[in-house]
């Protein structure tokens, strides 16, 4: 057992889904919800038994994939749609994917086959001053991803409000950009459970990703953890008993983890600028300094945490770019 057991709630079946590989996520978490037909909230990825995972789940809860009418996806990031593909054909019949319109490009064909490294990002990691070496690992890795998942050509989209009503439930999409700016929580408030993709996780700060593709964005001056603190703020004082989470446990104690990370953030920013106080420099450089460790082939979402805190401080005034670059130099204020 990798987990502790989910909280047994009516009408709500969890499908924790093991990574192996990717320790730092412990699961991948299903949730089949209704009575049937059955809504899907999140896939998994595409890796090898996982469909027969969520299979032999579906059948100990009394279903199988023929119930699924719809899948609900989190957020456009492969761990959340990768099997949407593959459940669909299992099913035997059309079902409906569906996600937030900002997040739509992400599962397209396009997307996955033809701009997963796009000339954006050679710009970002030289503007970041990445050493050629970690480039090349950061690409294979990219390239590796299109691997865990099946592109969607036929998907719906949500904005923040929609309602999905079946047998047994009433789900609310509660739009809450951050992790990407088409992240979405879904709220079901019969029995006062939240599931939050990867905006909330029990185990782990989720990382407010910075977004490479700006012409992709609805707000061109949209900033990642600007986003994630504001769309924290839209959960206080909803009646949530339980937190199902897109990776690892429940969380039953929302305010107090929504505390943490505010925490968290605070300090993490207090580290960055501590580090330009010490010396100007390129951002790859801060990266010893900011983080204790950072695990074999984490180097990407090191950057993007640094460069999320960096506009934070930029917009309190508390640091500035010195020299646009390439490398663009910053220092503290």
């Amino acid at each position: 057992m990798l987990i502790k057991p989910f909280p047994q709630v009516e009408n709500i079946h969890p499908v924790a889904i093991p990574l192996p590989g990717y320790s730092d996520l412990i699961t991948g978490n299903v949730y089949a919800v209704g009575k049937g037909p059955l809504t899907l909230i999140d896939t998994g990825p595409k890796f090898p038994g996982s469909l027969e995972f969520i299979r032999e789940e579906l059948e100990l809860a009394g279903f199988d994939f023929g119930d699924v009418e719809r899948i609900i996806i989190t957020h456009g990031h492969l761990d959340h749609f990768g099997l949407a593909v593959s459940i669909g054909e299992a099913a035997g019949h059309p079902v409906e994917c569906i996600i937030h319109a900002e997040d739509k490009w992400r599962v397209s064909r396009e997307n996955l086959y033809g701009e997963m490294w796009s000339e954006e990002a050679n710009n970002l990691l030289a503007m970041v001053d990445l050493p050629s070496e970690e480039v090349k690992k950061i690409r294979e890795r990219f390239s590796f991803f299109k691997e865990l998942c099946d592109p969607l050509d036929n998907v719906s989209v949500m904005e923040d409000g929609d309602e999905f009503f079946g047998d047994g439930y009433h789900l609310t999409a509660i739009h809450t950009p951050g992790h990407s700016p088409g992240s979405c929580c879904l709220y079901e408030s019969r029995q006062r459970v939240l599931f939050s993709g990867d905006h909330i996780i029990k185990h782990i700060t989720p990382n407010p990703l910075m977004d490479i593709k700006r012409d992709r964005l609805r707000d061109p001056h949209y900033q990642s953890l600007k986003a994630y603190l504001k769309s924290l703020d839209k959960l206080n004082g909803l009646d949530v008993r339980f937190v199902f989470t897109g990776h690892g446990e429940h969380v039953e104690d929302l305010p107090g983890i929504i505390s943490s990370y505010r925490e968290h953030h605070r300090e993490r920013m207090d580290l960055v600028w501590k580090a330009l106080k010490r010396e100007s420099r390129p951002l790859y450089h801060l990266i010893d300094e900011v983080f204790a460790c950072v695990p074999e082939g984490d180097t990407f979402l090191a950057i993007s945490e640094i460069f999320v805190h960096l506009e934070m401080l930029i917009n309190e005034g508390r640091a500035e770019l010195a020299d646009p670059g390439p490398p663009a130099l910053y220092r503290a204020r």
